[in-house]
Formats: C-alpha cells, sequence, structure tokens
C-alpha cells in the first residue's frame, strides 16, 4: 500500500482514495497512527474511504446493526488518518421486488443512521450509484432523491464517470440538480457496448477519454449544476485487467496523465 501511496505523490497526484480491502490489508499488520503518520510527513492527502458496501435494504434488525458496527470500527481510524469522507455502496441482488420507492424510503433511514454517527466526526457520507442492474440504486436521479430527502450537508453522492453511463442517467438530471451535493468524483471511460448490458462491467472500464462517454455533454452538464473541481478533487477509477499488468510506475504516471487532461479539457472553467 505505502509504495502505491509513493507513486501516487510522485507522479503528481494531491489526493487519494483508499480502497477497503487495500486499508484492511494495510490494518492487519500496521496501526492507524502509522498510516496517519506516513500522511503527516507526505505531500499526498486521503480523500475518500471507497466503500462500506450495501449499506441498504438490511432486513434484520442484526444486518443493519453489523452496518453501523463497521461504521462505528471505522470512524476512529478516519480520524486519525483526517480522512473526510466515506462511500457507501447500495446493495444488490436483493430478493424483494421492491419499489423505487420503497429503495428509497429504506437508503434515507439508513443514510441518516449513518450519518448521525459522522456528522460529529466531521465525516460527510457519499453515495455512490452504481450501473447495474443488478444494483438497487443504480442511476443519478434515484441517488439525488435520495440525499436530496436526507437534506444533510454532510450527505451526498460519489458520482462515478462510468456509473453514470452504464445504466443511462441522464445529463439533463446532472445539469438540474445542485452540483454542490456531489462530493465524491470519479473519472473514467468505457468501451462503446449497450448500455444496461451485462457484460458491461468494471472490466470494460478506461482510462479518462479513451472511450465512448460523451464528455464535452458530461463536463457541460456538471458546470450547470454548479459543481466545482476547485473543492472536490477528481479522482481516477478504473478496474481494467490489462491495466493490473503494467508496473506500478507505468500505472500510476498513465493515470495522473490521462486525468489531468481530462480535468483541463473538460473541467476546468475557461
Amino acid at each position: 500500500m505505502l509504495a502505491d501511496l509513493e507513486a501516487a505523490e510522485r507522479y503528481g497526484f494531491d489526493y487519494i482514495d483508499l480502497r477497503s480491502d487495500t486499508l484492511d490489508a494495510y490494518l492487519r499488520s500496521s496501526a492507524p497512527e502509522d498510516l496517519a503518520e506516513w500522511f503527516r510527513s507526505h505531500r499526498l492527502k486521503p480523500h475518500t474511504y471507497s466503500a462500506l458496501m450495501f449499506f441498504n435494504w438490511r432486513r434484520s434488525r442484526a444486518d443493519r446493526q453489523e452496518l453501523l458496527d463497521e461504521v462505528r470500527r471505522l470512524i476512529p481510524v478516519f480520524n486519525s488518518i483526517d480522512l473526510k469522507t466515506i462511500a457507501v455502496i447500495p446493495s444488490a441482488n436483493i430478493a424483494e421486488h421492491a419499489t423505487v420507492g420503497e429503495i428509497e424510503d429504506d437508503a434515507v433511514v439508513m443514510l441518516n443512521k449513518i450519518a448521525d454517527l459522522c456528522e460529529p466526526h466531521g465525516i460527510s457520507v457519499a453515495l455512490e450509484f452504481i450501473g447495474s442492474g443488478a444494483f438497487t440504486i443504480n442511476r443519478f436521479d434515484t441517488a439525488y432523491d435520495i440525499v436530496s430527502t436526507v437534506n444533510r450537508t454532510s450527505v451526498g453522492i460519489a458520482l462515478d464517470v462510468f456509473h453514470f453511463h452504464a445504466m443511462g442517467s441522464d445529463c439533463k438530471d446532472l445539469a438540474e440538480s445542485d452540483g454542490r451535493k456531489i462530493i465524491n468524483l470519479h473519472l473514467n471511460d468505457v468501451e462503446h457496448l449497450p448500455i444496461g448490458a451485462p457484460y458491461l462491467t468494471d472490466e470494460k472500464r478506461l482510462w479518462p477519454g479513451d472511450g465512448c462517454v460523451d464528455k464535452a455533454r458530461l463536463a457541460e452538464a456538471l458546470h450547470a449544476s454548479g459543481f466545482d473541481t476547485s473543492t472536490v478533487p477528481a479522482a481516477v477509477e478504473v478496474f481494467r485487467p490489462e491495466y493490473y499488468e503494467l508496473s506500478v510506475d507505468e500505472n500510476v504516471s498513465t493515470a495522473y496523465r490521462k486525468t489531468k487532461s481530462f480535468v483541463e479539457q473538460y473541467l476546468t472553467e475557461q
């Protein structure tokens, strides 16, 4: 993990989102204070924990309690390393034929419970909709309705370009939204495959700018919403198998170059 952090700093990144599996693996052999000391002595800083899995549609009290106990476990870690945002992922493949309204109502309750724990520590909660038909919250409009109903400054949306594209979220909805509610942004691109296809998966992601996403239209919608990249750093998130085969240096340097180019071309106000 530290080698990845060092490479991210070396090639120019200012912030990094910490993957849950990577952080958990690190903490099995090191203390949070060790990681905190690394960040104190380096320019690179943590931004978002990615992610707390399957936060909603937990049908038993014990299952809900398990999730909230996980949040309680993580908060001291976040406090130690000064991490201020946690992304939460919706549940998938549920047994019930739940309506959108039922899913939204349940998500509002759970987000409020998570925010009740995080807010006193200055930690925000970012709902990340997942662009797959298997997931209970899979479009921007649904996520935005939920976050708007919660109506807390500490609860917003994590917008991943791949997920926005993969289930056909509408740029009109994004343009008409309050961009201040977008508190985490993941940049990437994707192969030109049918919207909603079961094989339109994470493995089909590409570096930002390298695929079929209508970048100009998406950027126009973000600007119209009032989203400000000067307050929410843009992260790069790709899971393409070929990229894992690259060396750390080639992977991170390419990620930085592609992300910087995307931000300068599409997200920086001219």
